[in-house]
């Protein structure tokens, strides 16, 4: 089954908010924030269609990220103002883009949209010259994980690795994607509501100039 991506406007709300309805009632966001989001930062704003119906949605911002300082990354709250964005100033004075939502239908998500979208996300930063986009991701098999294999802390669980890659199917499925767990004060505690990864919340980072380097060889 094809899809497209392209960006969105004020006309996909209603299908905007149809695929919002996909994640548990306490986790969508409100139109509100979803316009708040195509104002501030449009050319980050994507929508994915299967014929001629939006099947998932996508938005980004930009933002500043230090390695050794990640203070202004310790919740999704605090990166996204609460998923309302905070207003950009002069875009060249960033140089990062962080990743604020994805959300794709159930029935569409065994068509490849999640990687697509991502490769849209990396090529808007290369195509703005940022160094790096991020991405806030949930740790989901950290749970399952200490109830089978003993407890151990997120920030040890989230580099054991099963044939060179993450057992954790999130960190293995983005790494593959060319995003990156820099160190373990990269996994973050209280970062997003989930049951299934203790609310911890891992920041990956895709060097936006060595990624394409290593795409081109």
């Amino acid at each position: 089954m094809e899809f497209t991506i392209r960006n969105a406007n004020l006309r996909d709300l209603d299908g905007i908010m149809g695929v919002e309805e996909a994640w548990p009632e306490d986790q969508r966001s409100t139109r509100d924030k979803f316009i708040a989001r195509l104002e501030i930062f449009p050319e980050g704003f994507w929508v994915v269609e299967v014929a001629g119906r939006i099947v998932a949605v996508s938005t980004c911002t930009l933002t500043h990220y230090d390695a050794n300082d990640i203070g202004s990354f310790k919740t999704w709250e605090q990166c996204t103002n609460n998923g309302l964005l905070y207003p950009l100033t002069n875009k060249e004075d960033y140089n990062a883009m962080y990743i604020v939502s994805t959300g794709i239908l159930v029935e569409a998500r065994s068509l490849g949209i999640r990687e697509a979208l991502i490769q849209t996300h990396l090529s808007l930063a290369k195509k703005l010259k940022k160094q790096y986009v991020l991405v806030g991701a949930m740790i989901p098999g950290y749970e399952a994980y200490c109830n089978a294999m003993g407890e151990v802390p997120a920030s040890e669980y989230a580099f054991i690795l099963k044939d060179g890659k993450p057992i954790d199917p999130t960190l293995k499925k983005l790494k593959s994607l060319g995003l990156e767990l820099p160190n373990p004060s990269h996994i973050i505690s209280n970062f997003y509501q989930s049951v299934e990864s203790r609310n911890h919340g891992a920041l990956l980072v895709c060097d936006i100039p060595n990624h394409f380097q290593n795409e081109v060889e």
